[in-house]
C-alpha cells in the first residue's frame, strides 16, 4: 500500500511539474495567427508604376483601411544619400477579401523629382485608391485639370527605325485653356535610364499631369521589401510594429511581373491563372495588346536583354505560358513556403528559384549593383519622424483634394458638367481623409470611367474651351531629390526635345498672372 501511495504521489508531482512548466511558458502561437511574409502582391507604387494612357474607372475596396503599421527597417541599407525611405501602406487583396500591407522601400529618388504619396479616399461605393506620383522637385503648385480626351492611335506606326530606338506613346497637354495632342515619338534607349512618359492621375479634385522624367533601372532603384499579411485581430489595436527583413530579388522577378492599371500598380508573384485577367491583373507584356497603358520597365528591359539575347521576348512569354500550364513551376506564395521548398533544392536551382531573400544575404552579395552600409544610430532615430512627415504630407493631399470637390459642386449651373462628369443635380459632398471607423453616407465617385467603357464621341483638342479648374500651392515633399539632373549614376540624359517644347508651353501657362478670384481660391 505504501508503495502504491508513493507511486501516486510521484505521478502527481510529475503532473504538477508539467503543468507548472506549461503555465510558465505559453505554447507557440499557431502560424495562421502570425503575420505572413508574402511573395505575391502589389509593388510599392513609389518604386514602379505602369503608365495609364486612358483614365481608368478606379479601384475600390469595400471597407476602410486599418491604422498604419509602424515599420522597423533593418540596420542594413543601401549606401548613399540618394536613397530615401518611403513608408508602406495598405492595399486591398482581392483573393483574401482583406487588406495586406505593402511594405516600405529604400528608393533612389529620380533626379529633379519628388514623391507625392497616394491615399485611400472615401467613395460612394467604398474606399478608392488615389495614386501617388512623381512631380518636379521645383514645383510649388499642382494644377487640377478637366478629364483629358480619348487618346487614339497610341501604338507605334511600325517597327523601330533602328534597334536602339524605343517608342513613346502620344499624350494630351493642357495649354491656353485647351488640350493639345503631342504625337508619339521614338527615343534613343539609355543603358541605365528608363524614360517614364507624361500621363494623368485621377483625383477627387481633377486630373493631375504626372510629367515625364528619367528614372533608374529596376535593380538600381533601391531595396524593395516583401508585402505582409496581418490577421485582422492583430491590427484591431493601434501601434502595431513589424521588423522588415525579406527583400525581393530582381534577377528572378522578371518572369513573374504583372500590372494592374486600374490600381496604378505593378504586381509580382503567382498571378498566372486566367481568372486574374477578369479583375484587371495582366502580364506586364500585355500592354502591347491592350493599348490602354504603357510599360516603360518592360520596354527598356526587353531592349537591354535583346542586345545579348535576341529571343528574350519569346523566351519570356514561353516561360509565362509554361507556368500558367504547370502550377509546380510557379513561384511560392509565401516566404514560409519558399524556405520549405528551397531547402530540398540544389544550390544552383535554388539561386534561380528564390524571388525573395533576407537582406542580410543581399547586403553581402557581390552580384547586386548596390553597395550596403549599416545605418548610423542617429539616422535610425530620425526614421520614425521622417515616416510621420511623409504620411502627414499624404493626409494633407487628401484634404486639399477633398476641398476641391466641394468647390467644384457649388458654381455649376443646372445641367453643366464638372470635372467628375456630374451635373449639379448629381453633385457630391467633399470626401477627404476619414479616420478609421468613421462612417459617411456618400463620397467621391472616383475617376470618370474609361473612355472605352463609356464609348463617348471623339473629342478634338479645340473642343475643350475650359481653363484649369484650380491649382494648389504645396510644400516640398519629404521624399525629394536634388535639382540639376544629377543622379547617383551621373547626370541623367537630356529630356526629349518633344517633351521640352510642350513643357515650356505648360510652364508658361502655369506662370500666367491670375485674377483676384482665382488667386484667392488657390490660396485656400
Amino acid at each position: 500500500m505504501k508503495i502504491i501511495l508513493r507511486i501516486m504521489m510521484a505521478t502527481l508531482m510529475t503532473i504538477t511539474i508539467v503543468f507548472s512548466s506549461a503555465a510558465g511558458q505559453a505554447p507557440p502561437q499557431p502560424a495562421e495567427e502570425q503575420p505572413e511574409v508574402l511573395l505575391r502582391g502589389p509593388v510599392n507604387e513609389s518604386f514602379a508604376q505602369p503608365v495609364n494612357l486612358e483614365i481608368q474607372a478606379g479601384f475600390t475596396a469595400p471597407i476602410a483601411p486599418p491604422a498604419d503599421i509602424e515599420e522597423i527597417p533593418p540596420v542594413e541599407r543601401p549606401a548613399g544619400e540618394q536613397f530615401v525611405w518611403v513608408p508602406g501602406y495598405w492595399a486591398w487583396d482581392s483573393d483574401r477579401d482583406d487588406y495586406i500591407w505593402v511594405s516600405g522601400c529604400w528608393r533612389a529618388v529620380p533626379p529633379d523629382m519628388s514623391w507625392v504619396p497616394g491615399y485611400w479616399a472615401r467613395a460612394a461605393r467604398g474606399w478608392q485608391w488615389v495614386a501617388g506620383f512623381w512631380a518636379p522637385v521645383g514645383n510649388s503648385a499642382i494644377a487640377y485639370l478637366p478629364a483629358p480626351p480619348v487618346l487614339m492611335d497610341v501604338e507605334p506606326p511600325g517597327p523601330a527605325p533602328s534597334p536602339d530606338l524605343l517608342w513613346v506613346p502620344p499624350c494630351w497637354y493642357w495649354n491656353s485653356g485647351q488640350y493639345i495632342r503631342r504625337s508619339g515619338y521614338w527615343i534613343t534607349a539609355q543603358e541605365d535610364w528608363v524614360w517614364v512618359p507624361s500621363h494623368y492621375i485621377g483625383t477627387p479634385r481633377g486630373y493631375i499631369m504626372a510629367k515625364g522624367h528619367w528614372d533608374y533601372t529596376l535593380e538600381h532603384r533601391g531595396v524593395l521589401f516583401a508585402p505582409i499579411y496581418f490577421p485582422r485581430h492583430s491590427y484591431e489595436h493601434p501601434g502595431l510594429t513589424f521588423a522588415l527583413r525579406i527583400v525581393l530579388d530582381f534577377d528572378n522577378l522578371e518572369a513573374s511581373l504583372f500590372t494592374r492599371p486600374q490600381y496604378n500598380h505593378y504586381y509580382f508573384g503567382d498571378y498566372y491563372d486566367r481568372s486574374y485577367l477578369r479583375i484587371g491583373i495582366f502580364p506586364w507584356f500585355e500592354f502591347e495588346q491592350q493599348h490602354t497603358w504603357y510599360d516603360p520597365l518592360y520596354t527598356h528591359t526587353r531592349w537591354r536583354h535583346q542586345q545579348r539575347e535576341p529571343q528574350w521576348e519569346q523566351h519570356n512569354r514561353l516561360e509565362f505560358d509554361r507556368r500558367r500550364a504547370d502550377r509546380s513551376l510557379r513561384p511560392p506564395r509565401t516566404y514560409r513556403e519558399l524556405a520549405s521548398r528551397a531547402n530540398k533544392m540544389a544550390e544552383s536551382r535554388r539561386r534561380t528559384f528564390e524571388i525573395a531573400v533576407p537582406i542580410t544575404r543581399v547586403s553581402v552579395s557581390r552580384t547586386t549593383p548596390l553597395r550596403f552600409e549599416r545605418s548610423k544610430p542617429e539616422a535610425r532615430k530620425q526614421l520614425p519622424k521622417h515616416t510621420d512627415e511623409v504620411r502627414k504630407f499624404g493626409r494633407e493631399r487628401s484634404r486639399w483634394e477633398a476641398q476641391g470637390v466641394a468647390r467644384q459642386t457649388s458654381p455649376l449651373k443646372r445641367g453643366e458638367r464638372g470635372v467628375l462628369g456630374k451635373t449639379q443635380e448629381q453633385a457630391i459632398p467633399a470626401a477627404g481623409h476619414i479616420e478609421h471607423g468613421e462612417k459617411r453616407d456618400s463620397g467621391w465617385q472616383g475617376p470618370t470611367p474609361s473612355p472605352r467603357q463609356q464609348q463617348p464621341k471623339a473629342v478634338t483638342p479645340r473642343e475643350s474651351g475650359q481653363r484649369p479648374l484650380d491649382r494648389v500651392r504645396v510644400q516640398i515633399s519629404p521624399v525629394a531629390g536634388k535639382k540639376g539632373g544629377a543622379g547617383y549614376l551621373g547626370k541623367s540624359p537630356t529630356r526629349p526635345e518633344q517633351e521640352q517644347r510642350n513643357q515650356k508651353e505648360l510652364d508658361e501657362e502655369q506662370d500666367k498672372p491670375r485674377g483676384p478670384e482665382e488667386k484667392q481660391r488657390n490660396q485656400r
